[in-house]
């Protein structure tokens, strides 16, 4: 990697992540609109009111994603701090309101979406400033880590313990790539353990959560059911699915099918071949995301691109774990598949950051 600024040598960013992103997102349009049909028509009287509401998200979302793809990305150094400061602004006054959501010109947000990606933003300008402050003394690494803490305890408090924790693993895959010791890593995250898993059983229905992951049976109309009817649906699909549409566990059986528990649906209608599909995007959008980060010019840009990638791939492989039963379950969306605005919003942001890197390569090569 080289540092210092110079002019994009490849204009238009990596054509293989473009497509990946643009396949992603089709897959949610289809996915959306077989998903939620049902349930729009009996709450809204319209089938087509949840891909409506996608469609006005998306269409926002490419805005934004444009925005964040044409400047140069070196720019954000000057404001790092900037968009941090103001989602945690968002996360107190949403604390104040009693509620994860914030209402801004009629559209509701989710701060804690926007906090992820601002921390990254911030996180890869200050770790690569201060490199050697971070991988040669504690209070290098104590002060990164403070501000992940700062953010996270806020998310917590909502409570979100899922998008606190995925804040967490994000942020903290930015500290790691700038070189942080394992030492340093060890003695101030493991004793971080106990407390997040207190944390995680304090609220009953999360200990309800964790218990019915062990055995999802002993509660089936309970704690148990959504994992339960998620096996049902990714099983009765098989190889090839039942067809475009032709979901069972669509009718309500699958709370929130739209959402969360999206994979399932595709597996029961698409089967093995299509979850395999979906699987395989999304691994090409890690490998083209990393590659990109590799490819860098400077340390800013490797690890924004890096975190921001590896933030949502974290979220992708998470999800599809919930829907398999591997994990227990936790309200995270699919991105770009999954019906939610603000996840959609910021990773869209996210994804014009790091094709903005792209377009910085050192090399005009296209694939």
């Amino acid at each position: 990697m080289k540092l210092g600024l110079r002019e994009p040598a490849f204009q238009h960013g990596d054509r293989i992540f473009i497509a990946t992103l643009g396949l992603l997102s089709i897959f949610g349009l289809v996915m959306i609109y077989s998903s939620s049909s049902y349930m729009a028509f009996q709450s809204h009287g319209d089938p087509y009111y949840y891909l409506k509401e996608h469609l006005l998200r998306l269409g926002l979302g490419l805005a934004l994603f444009l925005i964040a793809y044409n400047f140069d990305y070196h720019h954000l150094r000057r404001v790092s701090l900037v968009p941090w400061l103001i989602t945690l602004v968002g996360l107190v006054i949403a604390l104040a309101l009693r509620s994860r959501w914030l209402s801004i010109f009629g559209i509701s947000l989710q701060p804690s979406e926007f906090a992820r990606i601002a921390l990254i933003i911030f996180l890869a300008d200050w770790c690569s400033r201060h490199a050697k402050r971070l991988q040669s003394t504690w209070k290098g690494f104590a002060f990164a880590i403070s501000i992940i803490l700062i953010t996270v305890a806020l998310v917590v408090i909502e409570p979100s313990y899922s998008a606190s924790a995925m804040i967490f693993l994000s942020a903290g895959l930015v500290v790691l790539m700038a070189g942080a010791k394992w030492a340093h890593v060890s003695a101030m995250v493991v004793p971080l353990i106990p407390i997040a898993a207190v944390v995680a059983v304090a609220a009953p229905y999360r200990l309800q959560r964790v218990m019915a992951f062990f055995n999802p049976l002993a509660d089936p109309k309970g704690a148990g059911y959504q994992s339960l009817q998620s096996l049902i649906a990714v099983g009765s699909g098989q190889i090839i699915g039942k067809g475009p549409g032709m979901s069972g566990q669509k009718f309500q059986f699958l709370p929130e099918a739209h959402c969360d528990f999206i994979f399932s649906i595709l597996c029961e209608e698409w089967g093995f071949i299509g979850g395999g599909i979906l699987l395989a995007l999304f691994l090409t959008f890690l490998v083209r995301g990393v590659r990109i980060a590799l490819r860098a010019p400077d340390q800013f840009g490797f690890l924004l691109a890096g975190g921001l990638v590896l933030s949502i791939a974290l979220f992708a492989f998470i999800n599809i774990a919930v829907s398999l039963a591997i994990l227990p379950v936790t309200g995270l969306p699919l991105p770009f598949v999954s019906y939610g605005g603000s996840a959609l919003l910021a990773n869209m942001i996210a994804c014009g950051l790091i094709l903005n890197v792209s377009r910085h390569t050192d090399s005009p090569e296209a694939i």
